[in-house]
């Protein structure tokens, strides 16, 4: 199943806001502790953010999954798909990655 956004509740135009990133080494719904997380990076956009997915299962992470080497499988088949204005893609594992707007 994949759910599309296009704003936030207090974001209307995405393309102008800064979306923050962070990135675990480890699962963030396997975790008991913040150590179970292991290294944190972090990673920012500013600006020209259109739209993004969450694909949890089903066809739509068959198809990410078929374009990867198969390092980059999340444990429950979620992801998290950026859209940018340029017509570019970022695509997350979104059991490792939590995501922030300012």
């Amino acid at each position: 199943m994949k759910n599309t956004y296009t704003r936030t509740p207090f974001i209307n135009d995405l393309s102008k806001a800064n979306v923050i990133i962070y990135i675990t080494e480890g699962c963030k719904y396997a975790a008991k502790s913040i150590d179970d997380l292991g290294e944190e990076r972090v990673v920012e956009y500013n600006g020209g953010l259109k739209s993004w997915d969450v694909v949890e299962g089903g066809p739509e992470a068959k198809e990410i999954e078929a374009h990867t080497d198969g390092s980059c499988i999340d444990e429950f088949h979620e992801y998290l798909v950026l859209h940018f204005t340029d017509g570019s893609e970022a695509t997350f594992r979104n059991s490792h990655v939590d995501m922030h707007f300012r």
